[in-house]
């Protein structure tokens, strides 16, 4: 069937180069960032804090990548390397969200932030280039400055050509994503008809609920933050009328799993409906609505789960990621296990593998290349 069906990866990822910000970083920053990705330091401090041996028991090591990924991981995951990966499980597009989380750390000089961002979208925009449309990248933007932030999606979509944006879920400076504070954040987007999407990560410097309650287990952390902060975030932005304000805005939450959704929407819809006139008066109509509207979730290739998803949402709100290539990603045969699929129709496969991600990312379907299947 995977010869059939035109494929997009909604949430892929690469490695960025242990040398990208002597590189790309504005040289008035450059000397306040130092270190390899994996000990990495601003202002000689760390900004990723991983419980101890986390690398090796993800198998992260530069031996068990290569046992893992073959020919693929010499390259050091060029753009060749990562179209041959996509090649083999017959995915068209991916859309890469870094893995940059050097510039999400609570408490940095929020210029210099941007400037980290800045740096990483310019090595970006040159990495796609050289993939033939079939790499697409996502711009990371922190929201610790709000008016820096908005200068760098300007940048981003004005000078780099990026057509899609993502931030972390979590609190920043205290302040959820539903604030007041970042109204011009979502103005502009929904302006510039681009969408956005959240991603969530451990180990680094933000408030998650993950680092914070199990600091030295890194099965509870993973475990914990991709879908709590994720359920946080799209709580707030709804409950507090960001998609009321903004119908035309298009939200995706990745890497989060799907199970928890169709519970937490309920949820939110009963005590909306007992208290929402007190505490969401704004909002004219139910909270699962609103995401039956605008909003998307990224399914993984093993979410067996689905199934509950699509019987209580549909189908047309559902993406397809890999997560290549990460530890957990499902390599080489992620899109095999997901066609595998319990309670999926031809039609439900069709939607989430293509044509919403068409939607979501305003592709045209008909200019996307197509991938030189290898099996």
């Amino acid at each position: 069937m995977s010869a059939e069906l035109r494929i997009i990866d909604s949430d892929g990822h690469t490695m960025e180069p242990a040398d990208l910000y002597e590189r790309y970083l504005d040289p008035r920053f450059r000397g306040r960032v130092t270190g390899q990705p994996a000990e990495r330091r601003v202002d000689g401090q760390p900004i990723m804090k991983h419980p101890p041996d986390t690398i090796s028991a993800l198998g992260f090591t530069p031996e068990r990548i290569r046992d893992r990924f073959g020919d693929i991981a010499p390259d050091g995951f060029t753009p060749a390397a990562i179209l041959r990966g996509l090649d083999v499980e017959g995915v068209d597009v991916s859309v890469i969200y870094g893995p940059l989380y050097d510039c999400f750390v609570e408490g940095m000089d929020p210029q210099l932030s941007c400037a980290m961002a800045r740096a990483y979208n310019r090595w970006m925009a040159e990495y796609a280039t050289d993939s033939g449309g079939r790499i697409v990248g996502a711009a990371p933007i922190p929201l610790f400055d709000v008016k820096a932030a908005l200068k760098e999606v300007e940048y981003a979509y004005h000078e780099l050509g990026f057509r899609a944006f993502w931030t972390r879920p979590n609190q920043v400076g205290g302040r959820a994503l539903g604030h007041k504070d970042f109204e011009p954040f979502y103005a502009l987007l929904e302006s510039l008809n681009v969408p956005l999407s959240l991603h969530e990560g451990s180990g680094s410097m933000m408030h998650n609920i993950g680092s914070e309650r199990y600091p030295d287990n890194w099965l509870e952390q993973h475990a914990a933050c991709h879908p709590l902060e994720q359920q946080m975030a799209l709580m707030s932005i709804i409950i507090h009328g960001v998609l009321e304000r903004h119908p035309k805005l298009r939200l995706a939450c990745l890497e989060c799993g799907v199970g928890w959704l169709p519970n937490w929407l309920h949820r939110l819809d009963e005590h909306q409906e007992l208290v929402g006139w007190r505490y969401a008066p704004e909002l004219t109509m139910p909270a699962s609505e609103y995401f039956r509207r605008q909003c998307y979730i990224s399914a993984e290739p093993d979410d067996t789960l689905l199934y509950q998803v699509v019987d209580y949402l549909g189908e047309n709100n559902i993406l397809f990621g890999t997560d290549f290539p990460h530890p957990d990603a499902q390599y080489p045969n992620a899109v095999k296990t997901f066609l595998e699929m319990p309670r999926l129709t031809r039609g439900s496969l069709q939607k989430i593998l293509w044509d919403n991600a068409l939607r979501f990312y305003g592709f045209d379907g008909a200019t996307l290349p197509v991938s030189n299947r290898a099996g």
